[in-house]
C-alpha cells in the first residue's frame, strides 16, 4: 500500500501556480458537476479569470498547496482585498452588510480584514486537512497585516460550511439574496 501523500502548502507565484488555480476552479463550478456531486462534494461558485488573479495575487499572494513530489495545484484559497469587489459583482450582498457586522463582540469596521476570495480542494485530494493547511498558512501570511479573514458559503454547499467551522471560522450572519439563495457571511480570527 502507497503511503498518503504529504502537502507544500504555499504563496502562489507565477503564472503556472494560477492557471493551476483556474484548472481546479473550472472542474469544480456547478455548471461541470452532476447533481449528485453538487449535493455531496461541494462547490466553487465565483469563476476568475487569469487577468484577476494576477492582480488579486499582489501584494498579499494567494495560498496553494500541491503534493511534495509535484507542483499540481490540488488545492487553494484565494486572497481578495476590498478593492476587488466591483469585479466581482456576486460578492457585494456581502460587502455591503459587513460594515453592520461585528465578530465576537468587536464591529467588523473597527477591524482590519481581508476576503478569503474562494477555497477549493480537488476531488482526490479532500479528507486530508488541507483546507486547515491553507488557512494556517493564510494566517502565518496575513496576521501581520490583518486581524480577520472574511468570506460568504452558499447554505447549498454544507460540505464547505462544515469545513470551515471545523477550521475555526464562525458564522457570523446569515442572509437570503434578492435570488432566494441563502448565505452565511463566517469570519477566522487570524490573531487568534
Amino acid at each position: 500500500m502507497e503511503p498518503p501523500p504529504t502537502y507544500t502548502f504555499r504563496a502562489a507565484s507565477s503564472d503556472h501556480d494560477l492557471r493551476g488555480i483556474l484548472a481546479l476552479q473550472s472542474v469544480n463550478l456547478p455548471e461541470t458537476l452532476s447533481a449528485a456531486e453538487f449535493a455531496s462534494q461541494g462547490f466553487v461558485t465565483l469563476r476568475h479569470d487569469l487577468a484577476l488573479l494576477r492582480e488579486m495575487n499582489s501584494p498579499w499572494p494567494h495560498i496553494i498547496a500541491t503534493p511534495s513530489e509535484s507542483d499540481e495545484v490540488v488545492a487553494y484559497a484565494l486572497v481578495m482585498q476590498e478593492k476587488f469587489r466591483e469585479r466581482l459583482p456576486l460578492l457585494e450582498p456581502m460587502f455591503q452588510r459587513l460594515n453592520a457586522l461585528s465578530h465576537r463582540g468587536r464591529p467588523i469596521d473597527a477591524l482590519r480584514w481581508y476576503v478569503m476570495g474562494q477555497i477549493c480542494v480537488a476531488k482526490a485530494h479532500r479528507g486530508r486537512n488541507l483546507v486547515e493547511g491553507l488557512y494556517a498558512q493564510h494566517r502565518e501570511q496575513m496576521a501581520r497585516d490583518f486581524d480577520l479573514s472574511i468570506t460568504e458559503i452558499s447554505h447549498a454547499n454544507p460540505r464547505s460550511l462544515r469545513a470551515h467551522v471545523r477550521a475555526g471560522w464562525d458564522i457570523i450572519h446569515e442572509f437570503t439574496a434578492d435570488d432566494g439563495g441563502e448565505w452565511a457571511i463566517v469570519a477566522l480570527d487570524l490573531r487568534g
